[in-house]
């Protein structure tokens, strides 16, 4: 995963831990794609201002990632169900002949996906 994707999660997860100002220059420059110059023509601050904002921004963010784990967490789920889906589609074709272990497979990773709150 890119750099601006990850970010991009972590500000949809902890976004409202930024300063509403934080989370205006967040949004944009990598929701909106403005410029350094730009965002900061928009704000009346300097491109060094947006600079240093949009850094201790990411740091912010990434401290909460540090500390609660929570889009690590989703990564985790999605790539479980993923995986889930792929063995649905495997059972398919096979599901009047060999289907009771991967239905148990299925059946586990359900299960397991339930008891810990799911995606």
């Amino acid at each position: 995963m890119d750099n601006i994707t990850k970010l991009n999660l972590l500000f949809d997860y902890y976004g409202d831990f930024l300063t509403k100002k934080q989370k205006d220059i967040f949004e944009q420059y990598y929701i909106n794609d403005l410029s350094l110059g730009e965002i900061a023509e928009n704000n009346g601050i300097t491109r060094q201002g947006v600079h240093d904002i949009l850094r201790r921004s990411q740091n912010i963010l990434q401290n909460f990632e540090k500390k609660l784990g929570m889009v690590e967490k989703y990564l985790v789920r999605k790539k479980e169900i993923e995986e889930t889906l792929r063995l649905l589609e495997e059972l398919e074709p096979g599901l009047a002949t060999d289907y009771k272990e991967k239905y148990k497979d299925i059946y586990n990773r359900v299960a397991s996906l339930l008891k810990e709150g799911g995606v």
